[in-house]
């Protein structure tokens, strides 16, 4: 038993630590590897037919929690087939000891709302979207790793509805109880709102000033959290519903308990927030549906000649990629390799009406399939690249380092894994076109210098 947890534990430090599956940023940090290239292509050999063999394949899970922005919903696309999101979240006290209103006050409930602040959509802000929150039943821990495919169990019945147009844009209007006992009309961030069961804001309300809101650690025991997820029974067209982003610690990222206190003849509407931070569980799921699409039929085959490749994000579909003839080709030769730039042309389709990703990221998987950085990424973004060029609908990489030491035998065979960067938190994906095509293809642009 203890060696089992000893190595889930190992894994999900692996993987935490390949940052790229959240976002990433770089740069060459001092002391880092100078590398034993030049890169001059002045004098070099130059050739761009070096053999590339692509695989597409369904992704592992991805480590999900932590994140600053949460996913939600539902969206289809003939080429990539159907995809919901989901997220849990754990709304926390304001502070210890939480009691509402004075001693002797009678507390009547007015509601409870939950506020999700939008960042930014993928996919069509004019077709209705519905919601459903969730109480949860299982304890969340801070010092937990949450996957992408987590399933926590939820209490019946549903705790909140909401029927929709995303407005990811528009600010909220609200009135809001202030501190000297009056009524404000906010603007507040765009956002969701949506109210939930009033028996829940009751029950709270009547935990005033006992244990259940002392701490924390008791509120989260009593009160273990919400699962907000799209109504996956909903009909989905292709291109038409949207994964919304949420902004997962802003400041109206929260849930709010209106409520009136009465003392006597004194009336006063109250508000006590239950804030979502940096301190809150907070991860998201994915699940993916491939049947009846252009990615069923490429999963099913045998044959290795497609004409395109395919990358999605939300732990979906990767594309690994292979050098098979590289290594022996060079290996009786006292070569330098001055720059070797991977391009991949992108295939425009239906599934792009929405935009492809604004940068992918390459990665090596160990034995174990642990993703691991290749060394081009240390040397800087403005190195190693990765961000799509609009002007000439590619993405290219710098894997000079990495094609050396697989020349060498420094870097396993595995190949390369072919990401969309921040996969935990963006809905994006993108075709491109594979080794097979016969005009646009990807290709290794080499420059290599023989030294004997």
């Amino acid at each position: 038993m203890s060696n089992y947890f000893f190595s889930k534990s190992m894994r999900k430090v692996l993987i935490l630590s390949a940052s790229f599956l959240v976002g990433f940023s770089a740069c060459k940090e001092d002391g880092a590897l100078t590398p034993d290239f030049i890169e001059n292509t002045s004098f070099s050999i130059f050739t761009d037919s070096t053999s590339i063999k692509t695989q597409t394949r369904v992704g592992d899970s991805v480590l999900a929690d932590k994140v600053a922005i949460g996913l939600v919903g539902l969206y289809r696309d003939s080429v990539f087939g159907k995809t919901s999101s989901s997220i849990y979240v754990q709304p926390l006290l304001p502070s210890n000891g939480l009691v509402f209103g004075e001693t002797n006050d009678q507390l009547l409930l007015d509601s409870i709302v939950l506020s999700l602040e939008y960042s930014k959509i993928f996919g069509d802000s004019s077709v209705e979207q519905t919601m459903e929150v969730y109480r949860l039943d299982e304890e969340l821990d801070i010092d937990d790793f949450y996957y992408s495919d987590t399933s926590i169990s939820t209490l019946i019945p549903i705790l909140g509805t909401k029927t929709f147009k995303p407005q990811v844009e528009k600010q909220v209007t609200i009135h809001r109880p202030n501190i000297t006992g009056g009524v404000d009309t906010v603007s507040l961030n765009a956002q969701l709102r949506i109210r939930l069961d009033d028996a829940l804001g009751s029950e709270i309300l009547s935990k005033s000033g006992e244990m259940e809101l002392s701490t924390n650690e008791d509120f989260t025991s009593f009160f273990k959290g919400l699962k907000i997820t799209p109504d996956i029974s909903a009909t989905v067209e292709n291109n038409k519903n949207s994964i919304l982003s949420f902004a997962l610690t802003a400041s109206e990222t929260k849930m709010t308990l209106y409520y009136t206190s009465i003392s006597g003849n004194d009336t006063t509407p109250k508000l006590t927030d239950f804030p979502i931070n940096s301190s809150s569980v907070r991860f998201s799921t994915f699940q993916h549906d491939y049947s009846g699409s252009v990615i069923e039929g490429v999963l099913n085959q045998t044959s290795t000649d497609s004409l395109f490749s395919y990358t999605q994000s939300m732990a979906g579909i990767e594309t690994s990629i292979k050098f098979p003839n590289i290594k022996k080709k060079f290996e009786n030769s006292n070569i330098v390799i001055n720059k070797a730039e991977l391009e991949l042309p992108v295939a425009n389709g239906s599934y792009a009406k929405f935009g492809v990703p604004n940068n992918l990221i390459l990665a090596s998987r160990d034995e174990s399939r642990v993703l691991q950085f290749i060394p081009d990424f240390f040397e800087g973004e403005d190195f190693f690249g990765g961000d799509y060029d609009p002007s000439s609908g590619t993405y290219r990489f710098n894997i000079t380092r990495y094609i050396q030491g697989l020349i060498k035998g420094i870097e396993n065979e595995n190949g390369l894994t072919l990401l969309v960067s921040g996969s935990a938190v963006n809905a994006e994906r993108v075709v491109f076109f594979s080794e097979n095509n016969e005009g646009n293809k990807i290709k290794l642009n080499l420059y290599y210098s023989n030294t004997q």
